[in-house]
């Protein structure tokens, strides 16, 4: 994407600062966006009075819903051209005798509110429209439909940045470092043909890695050490007690290591010509090791000797990345102890890439201040998802605006962190101000469990499922309150509670239950009794006074509020809307921080996906100078 349009935004905006401005006071200023994305949950929808249908959304839009099916009022919402609808307006224009589908018209303030989320949405269609490089089918295999979508071109794309940075730097990028690399489906892609690039996967979780390595196997790019293993113990000893030099391996030294303080690179070691992926042997290092502590360092196994442009490598970190600090983690594989002496110093030569295929919360956070924090990387590009991982950096939200939902506990706790690696990045986001708002821009936990969604993907039959499973979670909470299971919520603007650790939390969190569940609300509570009955606070009471429960009462609540489940999916629909702006908030933070970076030289975002296919598809790109 050309520098001078680094976001993928409407062409109702002249440059980026009038974009983040209009973003940044729309979200902060209007109360129904603010209610919508953060403001409102689901779970207490027939717990409040008054009601949040009634309190949420202006009457003459209540009237309007009425009149209208809610699939016509999803397609307002996402593909309505709605600019026709608010031109004929004054009152030269009897606004009652207009009609809309059949029904009433729509409002002019709903059509506003349409328009102003519409406008201030980045734009997610693909910029790359070059043909994709198919994945070989046994790198491909164990990926579903998305995966192959997300890795085919994602691929690509990393491998066409690292041309750019090339071209731009004059030296070509040297290795590709892949955060929380999980399966390691991208660098598997990556260090086959056509692009022979050289990986350092990083991930924290040790099964991952093991199941990344049984894959390489798999897909013929390593040997299954289990074969080579009883190869070896085939062979016997020679008559002085030697075993053969072809087929010994040298033993290296361990440091003993417990707990988090472990850190360990693992590998292969492959026979010359027998894949295009060669790893390093395996050694165990303790932090104080990598940062030149005068431990002794175990000395890694020697790669196969091979030309650098014709045969890629990869290499696997387990190690649980907390800032970003990347230099003595991955120099070690770069740069072996063998190879460092005075005439070549550690770092010569590494010019690194960041790459992340959907890293939850604060993961794309480090990768990006990875950038600044190493002087061996030069680009980033960061593809985020799971924003409910997201912290907090700046606190509770302490709006003077009225909200509806009521302070959960799981929302003070994440309000209170104050993690300064979570949200906002940006100095931009964290210095602004809008009237009725304290300084710096806020996401609660509901806002960014919101901004996953992705409307313009939802069927017919996503969305009944989805308003069925929300009418039966809200329906199950009224039951709970009323045979005092759970306490009554507290409602906003009553003071919060003192701090005590041994005080019950006033919500349950039941989980997922089984889809055969959600055939009936009979199913569903009978599903969940068995759920809660385990839980430590509440266990007894729902045995007591929900087990007991006969199928009769619980028939009678899904009658008695079976006019809720209709305004339940309208106020869900327009949520969903909505935290589209919820997720171009956190992105364009991300973006922000690397524009107010003095080494960075250049910064975009890119759609990199089809959205139909991958809804997360907005890449963070930084290059640094």
């Amino acid at each position: 994407m050309a520098s001078d349009r680094p976001l993928p935004i409407s062409g109702a905006w002249e440059t980026p600062d009038a974009y983040i401005e209009a973003l940044l006071s729309f979200s902060t200023t209007s109360v129904l966006f603010m209610n919508l994305c953060g403001g409102v949950h689901m779970v207490d929808f027939l717990t409040r009075e008054p009601d949040l249908y009634t309190t949420s959304l202006p009457e003459d839009w209540r009237q309007f819903f009425t009149q209208h099916d809610i699939q016509d009022i999803i397609r307002l919402l996402l593909r309505e051209d709605v600019e026709p609808l608010r031109g004929a307006t004054g009152p030269a224009v009897d606004q009652s005798s207009r009609t809309w589908n059949g029904g009433a018209f729509p409002p002019q303030t709903l059509l506003e509110y349409i328009s102003n989320v519409r406008q201030l949405t980045l734009q997610r269609d693909m910029c790359n429209a070059s043909p994709k490089s198919e994945l070989p089918k046994q790198v491909a295999m164990r990926m579903n439909r998305k995966k192959v979508h997300e890795v085919e071109h994602f691929s690509q794309y990393v491998a066409s940045l690292s041309e750019t940075v090339h071209q731009r730097r004059g030296e070509p990028v040297s290795h590709i470092v892949d955060f929380g690399s999980g399966q390691n489906y991208l660098g598997r892609t990556l260090v086959s043909p056509p692009y022979h690039k050289h990986i350092i996967a990083i991930e924290r979780q040790h099964q991952y890695i093991s199941g990344a390595r049984n894959m390489d196997v798999r897909a013929k790019l390593a040997k299954d050490p289990k074969a080579r293993n009883a190869q070896k113990e085939k062979d016997l000893p020679l008559p002085d007690g030697k075993r053969d030099a072809q087929s010994s391996i040298p033993e290296e030294t361990v440091s003993e290591t417990t707990g988090a303080d472990k850190l360990t690179i693992e590998g292969l070691q492959l026979a010359e010509g027998d894949s295009n992926l060669d790893m390093l042997g395996d050694i165990s290092l303790t932090p104080g090791e990598l940062l030149g502590s005068p431990t002794k360092t175990p000395r890694p196994e020697k790669p196969v000797k091979q030309d650098a442009d014709a045969r890629g490598t990869l290499s696997y970190i387990e190690h649980d990345i907390q800032d970003g600090y990347l230099e003595p983690v991955v120099d070690h594989i770069i740069h072996p102890p063998a190879e460092h002496t005075d005439e070549k110093p550690r770092g010569t030569n590494s010019r690194l890439m960041v790459v992340s295929l959907h890293s939850c919360g604060n993961l794309v956070h480090h990768g990006i201040r990875s950038l600044i924090l190493n002087p061996s990387i030069v680009a980033v590009a960061m593809i985020g998802c799971c924003y409910n991982l997201l912290t907090e950096r700046l606190g509770p939200n302490k709006n003077e605006l009225p909200v509806l939902q009521s302070l959960h506990p799981r929302l003070r706790e994440a309000g209170a962190s104050y993690d300064p690696h979570g949200f906002p990045m940006s100095q931009r986001y964290e210095n602004h101000r809008s009237p009725g708002a304290t300084t710096g821009m806020k996401l609660n936990l509901t806002a960014r469990a919101l901004a996953v969604q992705a409307p313009y993907n939802w069927t017919p039959k996503d969305i009944e499922v989805s308003f069925t499973r929300h009418f039966f979670r809200a329906l199950l909470q009224r039951i709970l309150l009323d045979r005092n299971v759970i306490p009554k919520p507290s409602a906003p603007g009553d003071p919060l509670p003192e701090s005590n650790s041994d005080a019950k939390p006033d919500s349950m969190i039941i989980g997922a239950v089984p889809k055969a569940a959600y055939k009936s609300f009979n199913a569903y509570v009978r599903a969940a009794t068995l759920k809660m009955a385990r839980d430590p606070n509440y266990g007894s009471r729902v045995q007591e006074h929900i087990a007991t429960m006969t199928d009769e009462e619980i028939d009678g609540y899904e009658t008695r509020y079976a006019h809720a489940k209709k305004q339940m999916s309208v106020v869900w629909s327009l949520m969903g809307f909505s935290a589209q702006l919820v997720e171009a908030i956190i992105v364009v933070d991300r973006w922000q921080f690397l524009r107010e970076q003095e080494s960075v030289k250049d910064c975009w975002v890119e759609p990199v996906f089809e959205y139909g296919e991958s809804p997360r598809n907005l890449a963070v790109i930084g290059l640094k100078k």
